[in-house]
Order: C-alpha cells, then structure tokens, then sequence
C-alpha cells in the first residue's frame, strides 16, 4: 500500500520509487476492469456495491485468479491488445516510454507520470501528477470499449470510463 506523505511499503516500483524521491504528494491510484457487456445493464447503478465487491478483495492477490464473482462480472483483457492500444494512442503525447512484461511507463514534463500495469482481469494504473494523465487514459479505453469501469480505493471514487448511454424505445 503506498502512503501519501510518509514512507511508502509494500512497493518497490520505479514510479513510486520516484515519488518517494521527490517527495511528490499527487498520488493517485486506480484499478480498472471490464465489465462484461451481459452484466453492463445490471452493474449501472450499482457501481459502489462494485467497488466494495473490490475494495474488499486484494486485487493484487487476485492479479492472475480473481474472484468468482469478478469472474463472472468483469471480462478477461487481452492484455496485448491493451497495451499496444495505449502505447499507440498515448506513445506521441509523452516524452518516455517505458514497457515490459504488461508493464508501460509514461512520462510527460508538464502533465507527469504514469504507471500502467496490465493484468488480466484488470489493469492497475499509479498516477503522479495533472488528473490529465487519467484522462487521457481513460478516454483511450473507452475507445477499445464502453464497459470500462475505474476505482481510486483512496479517494472512494468510481465510474464508468465511457459515460453509458441507455435509449428508451417509445411504444405507439
């Protein structure tokens, strides 16, 4: 778990090294999945219930194994297909890149960095810096898909990356 303002544990990735470094105090962290289109419907307005189905899992236990219930919500990714989305769509956006093993490191001098890491139900992301470096993840995913669905534990927020859009059919 990494601690804003004090001495970070249980990580020794080279972002959060950095920060520590730096003293950097804009961290946020997010854990995105997606969800399967079936269960789309039926997730939308229940987005918290969710997030404390995840928040109450050890996600970084369940990286390779998740839960019979994320299972069963949320899609396998196809991690490769991910990562070469992001490294194409967001590679001219910033000055480094970084990848190995399912692992991509951005770095922008004005907006920050980022740490994306691809897993196969989910992929973790560790910000430092503008809340632009979310965003313009996000608004990549949302390109692969409408089911994204992101939480930053820390802050207690979730949402869907894409806004959904729902018709009603009027009847005559």
């Amino acid at each position: 778990m990494l601690y804003i303002g004090r001495q970070l544990t249980k990580c020794s990735c080279n972002l959060c090294y950095t920060v520590y470094k730096r003293g950097v105090v804009i961290l946020r962290i997010y854990s995105i999945f997606h969800v399967k289109k079936k269960h789309q419907a039926f997730v939308y307005g229940r987005e918290r219930l969710l997030f404390d189905l995840i928040q109450s899992s050890n996600t970084y236990e369940h990286a390779i194994h998740p839960t019979q219930e994320i299972s069963y919500l949320c899609e396998p990714l196809d991690m490769m297909e991910i990562e070469l989305i992001i490294q194409q769509q967001l590679g001219n956006s910033f000055s480094g890149i970084q990848t190995k093993d399912h692992q991509i490191f951005l770095m922008n001098e004005f907006k920050g960095e980022i740490q994306i890491d691809i897993f196969p139900y989910y992929i973790a992301v560790v910000c430092v810096g503008s809340r632009m470096l979310e965003l313009d993840l996000f608004a990549t995913l949302s390109k692969l898909s409408d089911c994204f669905i992101g939480f930053n534990k820390d802050e207690m927020e979730c949402g869907w990356l894409k806004p959904l859009k729902f018709h009603s059919h009027e009847r005559r």
